[in-house]
């Protein structure tokens, strides 16, 4: 028998589990994306969140509200399961190998812009801490990313 070395059996394991994450099932996001047209108007949805995002930066004080508006805290943004969505649209894609790998990248770049917000609440405390608009300007970041990724996801489409 074989024995694998722990680091190759964890990070598959552990990517797998973080990827799983943020992808939770909801019986109303599915419900409201099982048809073409309600995906794609969830996308162009999605595309104007993270457009209005950018345009308004300075709104956003703290993790907590970028997080709602990234659809990765409460339900409210278009950007809530929009791996729901990308199932349903990369049927429809003209390259359907370049929209999964594309889509792919924006749902690890809407996890990176999350774990920024995230860590943005938590800054602060005793001792020489990062400031908490360190982390709200690399979210801001991985969101200028999230809009590349969104613009080319909508050409394939």
């Amino acid at each position: 028998m074989t024995l694998l070395p722990r680091r190759s059996f964890l990070l598959p394991v552990a990517s797998a589990a973080f990827l799983t994450s943020i992808t939770t099932s909801s019986s109303v996001a599915q419900a409201a994306v099982s048809t073409f047209d309600a995906a794609n108007d969830q996308w162009k949805q999605s595309v104007n969140v993270i457009d209005k995002m950018l345009n308004n930066w300075e709104s956003y004080k703290t993790g907590d509200s970028i997080r709602v508006e990234l659809g990765t805290q409460g339900t409210s943004s278009p950007l809530f399961q929009i791996d729901k969505a990308f199932k349903v649209l990369r049927d429809d894609a003209e390259d359907i190998i370049e929209f999964t790998e594309t889509s792919d990248e924006f749902l690890l770049t809407l996890a990176r812009a999350d774990s920024m917000a995230y860590s943005a609440n938590f800054a602060g405390g005793s001792g020489k801490p990062t400031p908490p608009e360190v982390y709200i300007e690399k979210a801001k970041k991985e969101v200028v990313d999230l809009q590349k990724i969104a613009k080319a996801l909508s050409a394939l489409l």
